[in-house]
């Protein structure tokens, strides 16, 4: 018996050690969960391990054994549903269990169905409830001690989202342009490298607006720099309104910007250009004297092309404003 106790100390220091991996280098809570359950699995062996968060509207992140794909459908949902059920009194039976990422690792001899056993624990935040994770098999039934360790294993998780939340709240704050609260070239440049890698590897259109405010140096030698920060924070307010959630707008330094577009090829760009054009014709912002200042701005457009790197579509972008510029300014060039 006391080497039981022992094994079992033995597995939770292993367990927790393993888990500090993921946390170091998750980017995401799908990275964060699909390292820890890698991790759970030398402890407490499963066929399905499932995370669902409330916080993230029911979103769900599963890892399965090799082969076991098929066990993510409808009847797992109503078992997650049914868990949900037990340990929270709320009802999400008209909230949609969407599949935020899928995960698999080596097969192993499991006998019966593989969903016929489960265990879950409830995941907690700063003491609110997060979220579940749920574990399932075939053949044997899930022990006490294995329950203990998922209870751990949860309590673990929940400060590792934390950590990747306060770490994730730390980078906007390093990425956000302080004037206009939009991204600065910082995130402009991880954005993009994320976005024309995904692009390569998947045969993805994307696509870049570059633009800077026309004659912004005559906006601010009449009306003063304090003026000027007001013009450049008001178009940012119009523009935002012209993009979609996916679309990342950023500020590329002084009054120049740069808006990335996933899954966007040159006639939707054109389409977007069009509309940031027409929205900042409705802008006035109001001057000393109640004069009106009106701004205008030129738009270069630039597509990934096969062996691109950002650096490529960034520099065809802003190539193409300055053709805007040479060509009468307020106007796109493609």
């Amino acid at each position: 018996m006391k080497l039981d106790v022992q094994q079992q100390i033995a597995d939770l220091l292993a367990l927790i050690r393993d888990l500090t991996e993921p946390a170091t280098h998750a980017e995401s809570a799908a990275e964060l969960f699909n390292g820890s359950f890698r991790a759970l699995d030398c402890c407490v062996p499963f066929d399905l391990a499932a995370a669902v968060m409330l916080e993230q509207h029911l979103d769900l992140y599963v890892v399965t054994r090799e082969g076991a794909a098929p066990l993510v459908n409808d009847r797992l949902v109503a078992a997650i549903r049914k868990a949900l059920a037990a340990s929270i009194p709320l009802s999400f039976a008209n909230t949609d269990v969407v599949v935020k990422s899928e995960a698999s690792q080596p097969a192993r001899a499991s006998d019966g169905d593989s969903l016929e056993h489960s265990t879950s624990a409830i995941v907690r935040i700063a003491r609110r409830t997060a979220g579940l994770v749920m574990l399932f098999r075939g053949g044997d039934a899930f022990t006490v001690s294995e329950q203990q360790i998922v209870e751990i294993f949860a309590a673990q998780v929940a400060m590792l989202l934390a950590q990747l939340s306060a770490r994730d709240e730390i980078r906007g704050l390093a990425d956000t342009d302080d004037l206009t609260g939009i991204g600065n070239k910082r995130a402009l440049r991880r954005h993009l490298t994320q976005e024309v890698e995904r692009s390569r590897i998947y045969s993805l259109p994307l696509s870049v607006l570059m633009f800077d405010v026309d004659d912004f140096k005559e906006i601010n030698d009449r009306h003063g720099h304090t003026i000027g920060d007001v013009v450049l924070s008001e178009l940012c307010g119009a523009v935002r309104e012209t993009l979609r959630p996916p679309d990342v707008f950023t500020r590329f330094g002084g009054d120049e910007f740069a808006v990335i577009l996933p899954h966007t090829d040159l006639d939707g760009a054109r389409a977007v250009a069009e509309r940031i054009l027409d929205r900042l014709r409705t802008v006035a912002i109001p001057g000393e004297d109640d004069e009106a200042i009106r701004c205008a701005v030129s738009i270069g457009i630039a597509d990934f092309q096969p062996g691109d790197n950002a650096a490529d579509v960034l520099r065809r972008a802003d190539e193409r404003l300055y053709e805007s510029k040479r060509a009468g300014k307020n106007r796109y060039t493609a």
